[in-house]
């Protein structure tokens, strides 16, 4: 079984990038010939172990089975993928502390709302 080894301020992102590079150097393996095993293009796997993308789970589900660790990669992806989805909310929440309401006021109707009286 692989032993997890990271600190407690790791984001579940880097956790991931972490294991899926020490499982490959621990089956020695390079990225050509893990391309050539899981049909993956050897660039894919670089970013995905760089962390630049963050793939789909069916590839992490794939490297589950090949390196045989029970869903650990599938189960570090999901955290990752919160991390990602609560990123973008971080940003919309700092527009929404800076953001002011406008009141605007029209002595006149818009045509659309017009009715005949």
């Amino acid at each position: 079984m692989v032993e997890l080894r990271f600190e407690e301020e790791d984001m579940a992102r880097q956790v991931l990038t972490g294991q899926l590079r020490r499982l490959r150097e621990a089956s020695g393996k390079s990225l050509a010939q893990l391309a050539g095993e899981t049909n993956y293009d050897r660039t894919y796997l670089n970013r995905l172990e760089n962390g630049a993308r963050l793939s789909k789970l069916a590839v992490m589900e794939a490297l589950d089975a090949l390196y045989d660790t029970g869903g650990l990669l599938a189960d570090l992806w999901k955290l990752a993928q919160r991390d990602a989805f609560k990123d973008k909310y971080q940003a919309f929440m700092q527009c929404e502390a800076s953001a002011v309401i406008n009141h605007k006021y029209s002595l006149g109707i818009p045509g659309l709302l017009q009715t005949e009286a």
